[in-house]
Parts: C-alpha cells; structure tokens; sequence
C-alpha cells in the first residue's frame, strides 16, 4: 500500500459516511447504508490493526491513529486542529 493509496481511502471512507448521513434520512436506508458499509468494508479489506499513537507507545504527544496492513505497511496518522 502506498500513500496515495491510504489517502483515497479515506477520503472515501469519510464521504460515504457523509453520503450515510444523508441516506438515514431517506425511506430506503437500509439497503443504502448496506451498500456503503460493504464499500468502506472492502476499502480497506487489508487493514490488519488499528491503534492510536498512545496505545502504540510512540513517543510524541501528538492526538493520532497507527494503521498495519497485511502487506506490512504501517502509516501513522497525525490528528492536528488548526482552529
């Protein structure tokens, strides 16, 4: 995996969540919000753990998430608010 790879992930993970919200609202929600968990699913079939950076024992005090794939790739994530 690489990161562009990781990037167009999650950018789709976080519009179909968007894409979730709006869909709650609608008379078929369920079989649409099936159809973007199976997506989000097999988005990231590979993904082998998740942790944050303090469970992962990373020395920074920074807020963030560590992703393992199956192909033994690891991408740390930094959450920053910027407001």
């Amino acid at each position: 995996m690489h990161d562009t790879d990781l990037q167009d992930i999650l950018l789709n993970a976080v519009q179909n969540i968007l894409d979730a919200r709006d869909e709650v609202e609608g008379e078929d929600d369920d079989i649409a919000l099936a159809e973007i968990a199976r997506d989000m699913v097999s988005d990231l079939d590979d993904l082998a753990n998740v942790t944050t950076f303090e469970r992962a024992g990373l020395l920074t005090t920074n807020a963030g998430i560590v992703l393992r794939f199956g192909d033994g790739s690891v991408f740390q994530i930094s959450i920053v608010q910027s407001r």
